[in-house]
């Protein structure tokens, strides 16, 4: 794409226009899939001046450790070191254990993560990412149901959703839809707990008003009266997980 900035378009069924800026600044436009080529360039124009802002502000972030030189990755609210041993032998391409305290039940891990892997350093900046990532996948779909089942069980059964679906998100922390399906980004496990229930109740809340009127944040506050509090909290972990590269 052409202009002051190059960008990169992804169409999906998605229904507004939005743009997400990674850590390395790569800008991608995300837009539904029949909306007008247009319409989505007048809209990154029109988003221009806050696109150079924050591809300045990603341009002063320190650079961050490469993957086996003490980089790290946040799980439950704490910054874990992550452990490469790069082997010649091992079966599979990547293997990830995590301990909190020393012994893994897969493997005897040193504290945080250990990544075994058989790939060469020049592909860990991809693959190490993704593989943790994949890791985290794997315990949100064991963890978010608890914690939805635990608010059901505080609120009533009216705030069960009618569907669970977890995806690994960029730019938001979870959906819901008109027909009740809860969506949660499974990056919420880098979160502490009471962060990821602030997520749930906001979800939990669009089940009686899809919308972000004052009949909603009504809503909000009746299934968590700490709402405003933890939504300074949720914009503070944003940039944290941006200035660490996990997001």
């Amino acid at each position: 794409m052409s202009g002051a900035q190059a960008w990169q378009l992804k169409r999906s069924s998605r229904r507004t226009v939005a743009i997400h800026i990674r850590r390395d600044g790569h800008v991608e436009v995300r837009a539904p899939l029949r909306y007008p080529l247009n319409a989505i360039e007048a809209f990154v124009r029109s988003r221009q001046a806050w696109i150079d802002e924050q591809l300045q502000r990603l341009g002063d972030l320190p650079a961050l450790p490469q993957w086996g030189e003490d980089r790290q990755w946040w799980h439950q609210g704490q910054e874990w070191p992550v452990h490469i041993e790069h082997v010649a032998t091992q079966r599979g391409r990547v293997q990830v254990c995590f301990s909190d305290h020393g012994v893994d039940s897969v493997s005897a891990v040193r504290h945080g993560f250990q990544i075994t892997t058989t790939t060469e350093p020049d592909t860990w900046p991809k693959l190490i990412t993704k593989s943790l990532q994949n890791w985290q996948t794997a315990q949100a779909k064991q963890s978010l149901p608890i914690r939805v089942e635990a608010l059901v069980a505080k609120h009533g059964e009216q705030w069960r959703p009618t569907a669970l679906r977890f995806r690994c998100l960029r730019s938001r922390w979870g959906s819901c839809s008109a027909d009740g399906r809860i969506m949660l980004n499974t990056q919420l496990m880098q979160l502490p707990e009471h962060l990821i229930d602030y997520v749930i109740c906001h979800e939990m809340a669009h089940l009686r008003e899809m919308n972000h009127s004052a009949a909603f944040y009504a809503v909000q506050a009746r299934l968590n009266p700490e709402w405003q509090v933890q939504r300074v909290e949720m914009k503070q972990w944003a940039t944290r997980l941006v200035t660490s590269g996990d997001v």
